[in-house]
């Protein structure tokens, strides 16, 4: 860090680099990015700075400390699934899709690949 972008550190960054202060081994059993990512917050360095670094976004390295956190700490992460616009999230083969309410969608094709008739 240059001095000028030196800062004091947050309360949750001088926990973050509590936790990992003491988790030393286990960040060095760690994938290369996310040792990286481990070893920079355990110095210090912001998360906007880490994720500049790394060329990650800071949300990425937000959930790669927080994993890393929770392993330390014993903590569990329940996994959020989340999709983005058109993601199918339901389960089954059918994705959710099937009766509307405005009647059941017909997902097979035609035998004949020909537009139904009205």
């Amino acid at each position: 860090m240059d001095e000028n972008d030196e800062q004091p550190p947050s309360q949750g960054t001088e926990e973050l680099v509590r936790h990992l202060s003491g988790a030393h081994a286990y960040i060095q059993t760690l994938p290369a990015v996310e040792r990286r990512i481990a070893n920079l917050a355990a110095s210090g360095m912001p998360v906007w700075q880490i994720a500049q670094q790394t060329r990650e976004s800071e949300g990425a390295v937000w959930r790669t400390l927080d994993g890393i956190v929770a392993v330390v700490t014993g903590r569990e992460v329940e996994p959020v699934e989340t999709g983005g616009l058109g993601a199918d999230t339901d389960p089954g083969v059918t994705g959710g899709y099937g009766d509307t309410g405005f009647g059941a969608l017909d997902t097979e094709p035609l035998p004949d690949n020909t537009e139904p008739k009205e």
